[in-house]
């Protein structure tokens, strides 16, 4: 008789990584739509989902209620501003099954959540080993990452297919790779920076092979669509650096952003102390540390707006997550024990407000928990009630999660209000709309509704 193979091992660490990017995504499941989700990717599902699949989504979906009055962002109609189409596919597929609301929008981001966390745990294997697989399991939860997965923004599908496409060069499941980048690139355009990673492999490997090529033939392909669609091609960099000193304080931002910030140096320096203390194999933590490098420098000179003097802090830390995702994983496939570290970091910052703007932990989420409890009072008022325009779409489109009946009485207060137009109630929330001049009204507080830090304050406007 043969003899038996040894029983193998469950991957316990596999499941754990996966339930807790899939909780992150369940536990908030019941979260409104905020900020550039609301305004331009979701409606972009929802048009989808009501007439099927188009290369170019510029024109307002029924659900969006085009026929009501318009925020000031959707004034010319739905801005098509150039990204590939495949997110706005899959979340409009969703949005059909279950209908034009926030679930359906969160139930759209399960699986990439799933395959997130799985594929964060075997990547801690190939790197570090089983400690490194269960360290691995904390990442969800760093405020940033588990923020984004509760985002319908491009940047979702993007961060969670990283540790795949990552795990595939490592293990040299080349197919694997390019059907993974390909469609990370057809998510959101940086998805072509895991060419990088993937050339340095290669060159490692003295052969120059076909995965890397995925995404860039992707992009290619997708400019050449838009131009044929639309007259131009790829979405431009919101800001390029005008100065030598301007670049290099962007290029610190993302850097302090992306390594240091919310507690996550003590990773580095646990990293670093055990780098001095044992011998690593080289290679996986070369490919980790280039891909993190990578999207530091793209994201130091182009399309971030961390050196913007802004009245309102509204960095886009989402852009930054793949570059973070690839640090975190080789500081925990260094150090495992840091897990401890990041996971008491990730729950003294959770919710707590970050110069870095709303992105950066679920207190951008929390603003809008805070209007939907503002919101019966809101409704309650007499009189002409005034508030910004990201609560304004919230109030008066139900898909936001935030009411089940419109509010269609309410006037909306932008930078260029003055005072003298604003009457009755003023609505301010701690994020979103800054009151600009507003400030300088005669008013009194009569509410206000808290959903952890996140505030909404109702004042009424003193007569003049």
């Amino acid at each position: 008789m043969p003899p038996r193979p040894p029983p193998t091992r469950p991957l316990h660490a596999d499941l754990t990584a996966t339930l807790v990017a899939v909780g992150v995504v369940l536990w908030g499941l019941d979260t409104p739509l905020v900020e550039d989700g609301l305004f331009w990717w979701v409606p972009q599902g929802l048009l989808a989902a009501e007439t099927g699949p188009q290369w170019v989504l510029d024109r307002l979906a029924q659900a969006t209620r085009p026929h009501a009055a318009l925020p000031p962002q959707w004034a010319d109609g739905l801005p098509d501003y150039g990204h590939p189409p495949l997110w706005f596919w899959w979340m409009g597929l969703s949005l059909r099954v279950f209908g034009p609301n926030h679930f359906a929008v969160h139930l759209a981001a399960l699986p990439f959540a799933a395959l997130f966390g799985l594929f964060l745990a075997r990547l801690g294997r190939v790197v570090g080993g089983e400690r490194a697989a269960w360290a691995a399991a904390v990442i969800p939860l760093a405020p940033p990452i588990a923020a984004n997965l509760l985002r319908a923004d491009t940047d979702l599908p993007l961060m969670c297919l990283t540790p795949l496409a990552l795990w595939a060069i490592l293990t040299r499941a080349e197919g694997v790779f390019a059907v993974t980048a390909a469609l990370a690139t057809a998510c959101k355009e940086p998805g072509v920076l895991l060419a990088a990673p993937a050339l340095l492999a290669n060159l490692r490997e003295g052969r120059i092979g076909w995965g890397w090529a995925w995404p860039p033939l992707t992009l290619l392909g997708w400019a050449a669509i838009h131009e044929a669609e639309a007259g131009w091609a790829l979405a431009g960099s919101e800001r390029l650096p005008e100065t030598l000193g301007g670049w290099l304080h962007d290029l610190l931002s993302v850097a302090r952003i992306t390594l240091l910030s919310q507690g996550r140096w003590i990773l580095l320096v646990l990293a670093a102390w055990a780098l001095l203390r044992r011998r690593f194999h080289a290679w996986p933590l070369t490919l980790l540390a280039l891909t993190a490098l990578s999207q530091i420098a793209f994201f130091g000179t182009l399309n971030f707006l961390g050196g913007l003097p802004r009245e309102d802090a509204h960095t886009h830390v989402r852009y930054l997550l793949p570059g973070m995702v690839a640090a975190l994983a080789l500081c925990l496939s260094l150090a495992p024990r840091g897990a401890w570290a990041l996971l008491l970091m990730s729950a003294i910052y959770w919710r707590r407000p970050s110069d870095d703007g709303p992105e950066a932990s679920m207190y951008g989420l929390d603003v809008a928990l805070a209007t939907r409890e503002a919101a019966p009072t809101i409704r309650a008022l007499d009189g002409e009630v005034w508030v910004g325009s990201y609560a304004w779409t919230q109030l008066t489109r139900p898909y936001a999660g935030v009411v089940e009946v419109p509010i269609d009485t309410l006037s909306v207060y932008h930078l260029t209000t003055t005072p003298e137009q604003v009457r009755g109630w003023l609505v301010e929330t701690c994020e979103g709309e800054p009151l600009g001049r507003l400030q300088e009204l005669p008013r009194t507080l009569t509410h206000e509704h808290r959903v952890g830090h996140a505030w909404v304050r109702v004042w009424r406007v003193e007569e003049r």
